[in-house]
């Protein structure tokens, strides 16, 4: 079910979905449009290849169905906010255990809505997600930010809205763009950029960059 951007309905962002199965992505996309007007302009697995063919759309919204944080499903987002880093991201995903959904730490997502959360919460997130707002689902919030404190293997403990940041600076952003994409002031960024430098013992956005690679944050 691929559509031309010109039939998303009024007010609606370019939108794209992502999830392993065929069969629930196009289900996922008659069920938006039926209950909620909401057009799904292109729908694609994880691979990278069919991400980047899904992405020359250039959507300004990326649905991804995933129960949990799967590696290929976190792969396929880091891989869009490399390609397009405006991208709004919001999971729509079965678990709230801090040891399934952990694996969204390593990058950034704007939204996660759990799937028996009912219409009502799924048509709040995706109107806050495509208004540049966050939205997460009762407990998925503080489940994602706690595995980020890793001072149990040794590393140091940050806060969330630092590891929201140390992806997007290590892939090369602006802080002025890492701001925006974080909907926080440059000044706030610039703080979180401060504090997370010092908290991991490093100069520069080189070193930066490094660490990023060497903690499997980024790809290479």
């Amino acid at each position: 079910m691929t559509s031309a951007a010109g039939t998303e309905p009024a007010g609606t962002p370019v939108t794209c979905l992502l999830g392993n199965s065929l069969l629930d992505r196009l289900a996922y996309a008659l069920f938006l449009k039926a209950e909620l007007n909401w057009e799904v302009g292109q729908h694609a697995d994880f691979t990278p290849t069919a991400v980047w063919a899904a992405m020359r759309s250039r959507p300004a919204l990326v649905l991804v169905d995933s129960d949990s944080a799967a590696a290929s499903a976190v792969d396929a987002v880091q891989m869009i906010l490399r390609l397009q880093p405006a991208t709004r991201i919001l999971v729509i995903g079965a678990a709230v255990d801090p040891l399934h959904v952990q694996g969204w730490s390593r990058c950034t997502i704007h939204g996660y809505v759990v799937k028996d959360g009912g219409v009502a919460e799924l048509r709040a997130a995706l109107q806050a997600v495509s208004d540049n707002r966050q939205y997460f689902s009762e407990g998925v919030r503080s489940a994602i930010r706690r595995p980020s404190a890793a001072s149990d293997n040794g590393q140091p403990r940050l806060s969330r809205r630092e590891s929201e940041l140390l992806p997007l600076l290590a892939r090369g952003l602006s802080l002025r763009d890492a701001a925006h994409q974080m909907t926080v002031s440059y000044k706030t960024a610039d703080s979180y950029r401060t504090s997370l430098l010092r908290k991991l013992g490093l100069h520069d956005r080189v070193e930066l960059a490094r660490y990023a690679i060497r903690e499997r944050i980024i790809d290479p």
